[in-house]
């Protein structure tokens, strides 16, 4: 059997059976909505307008080197998307979807047939993007509509993750870009089997798991548990992973969040609770790694792997993927900012091998200041969590 075959299958059995009449049961109809539910949420965050419309933070770094033009984008795609693997914005791509999926059409501020207008609005949000302009993409992605949301939410994303300043707006963004995420299954649903809108697929589950998962990351076990964020990421991440096995984002969200239950409840309970396995937090991003062996994102993010999982036995390794990390190019604002946070984590890691604290009550006393002073940590433009 395929990874394709096991991962929509697993899909299918997640979902409740509904009876339906004749006159209702097309497949086709059904195993859409069986696409659509995979985005469904349960006790998902109250949003507080206030928090939402604060302002935000500017990137601390200089735009220009990150500017590009729209025919540089173009060009660049390719190695700028070689994680993310989101397709192109091309006039035919564009057309083509919105002919597809009506509502994301109607959703567009410009609804004409003027197919290059409308990859020239994505690009200039994808350029507001690249250049780390966070709050002018979404804002300006938003305005446009349809698939001008892409850029707009992964820099929401983005901000949320790495600019936020406190713990309160990092999640309520978070859980605003996933309401949307999931705004867009429900608008543009695609079958795994669709082999020509793969991409689609996975970019949209890609968004909608790296999103719960970054707003999971550090919430307490009974509300991972109330709010169902484990089959949420590791759902989306599977679903991924079915249409395109060698997906590096995908094998390092899986992986992480694997590893991130392992932090919270250790082994034992990790694989009682969330079948969670010890080999899957981990050997995943040696594959990922060898993919993509220039993205932070991924050396970090397996770094941290090997510390929920392994603990003091794998700090020297942790700290080499740190250190590798934090050294790497970047080459527009979202690999400026892993960097930056690789950096930071590098002292935190550093800091506590030096302290001789177990790594269980470092990362307790993390958790707590974070949750205490209402501060995101994750924030590349504060200081780190040190422990003497």
């Amino acid at each position: 059997m395929t990874i394709r075959n096991l991962a929509w299958m697993l899909v299918l059995a997640a979902q409740p059976v509904v009876l339906l009449s004749p006159v209702q049961a097309a497949p086709v109809d059904q195993a859409y909505d069986r696409a659509k539910a995979t985005f469904a949420q349960r006790s998902p965050l109250p949003l507080d307008d206030a928090v939402l419309d604060a302002p935000w933070v500017q990137a601390p770094f200089d735009q220009a080197p990150f500017t590009y033009t729209y025919a540089e984008i173009e060009a660049n795609w390719p190695r700028f998307m070689r994680g993310l693997q989101l397709p192109f914005p091309s006039p035919e791509y564009l057309k083509s979807r919105y002919q597809r999926f009506p509502a994301l059409f109607r959703d567009l501020r410009y609804q004409d047939d003027d197919w290059e207008q409308h990859s020239r609005n994505v690009l200039e949000v994808w350029q507001a993007f690249f250049r780390g302009d966070l709050r002018h993409a979404r804002d300006l992605g938003n305005r446009y509509g349809g698939y001008a949301r892409v850029p707009a939410m992964v820099s929401q994303i983005i901000y949320a993750t790495y600019l936020a300043p406190t713990q309160t707006q990092k999640q309520q963004l978070l859980q605003q870009s996933i309401n949307e995420m999931a705004w867009f299954g429900e608008n543009a649903p695609v079958l795994p089997g669709e082999e020509l809108l793969e991409d689609d697929y996975c970019m949209v589950r890609l968004g909608f798991g790296y999103a719960v998962a970054r707003l999971a990351e550090d919430e307490s076990v009974p509300a991972m548990l109330q709010r169902n964020y484990g089959p949420m990421v590791i759902n989306a991440a599977t679903e991924m992973l079915g249409v395109e096995p060698q997906h590096p984002l995908a094998m390092s969200l899986y992986a992480a969040f694997e590893a991130n239950v392992l932090r919270r409840v250790g082994k034992a309970a990790g694989r009682l609770t969330f079948e969670a396995d010890s080999r899957d937090a981990t050997e995943l991003f040696e594959t990922s790694v060898k993919q993509v062996p220039d993205l932070a994102i991924v050396r970090y993010e397996y770094a941290n792997s090997l510390l929920y999982t392994f603990r003091e036995d794998q700090a020297q390794q942790a700290i080499a993927q740190l250190m590798l990390a934090a050294q790497l190019p970047a080459e527009y604002s979202m690999e400026w900012l892993d960097r930056a946070y690789a950096r930071k984590r590098l002292k935190e890691v550093q800091a506590w091998v030096d302290s001789g604290m177990s790594f269980a009550r470092f990362d307790r006393k993390r958790r707590k200041f974070m949750n205490k002073a209402d501060r995101n940590l994750y924030a590349v433009n504060q200081p780190p969590f040190l422990v003497d």
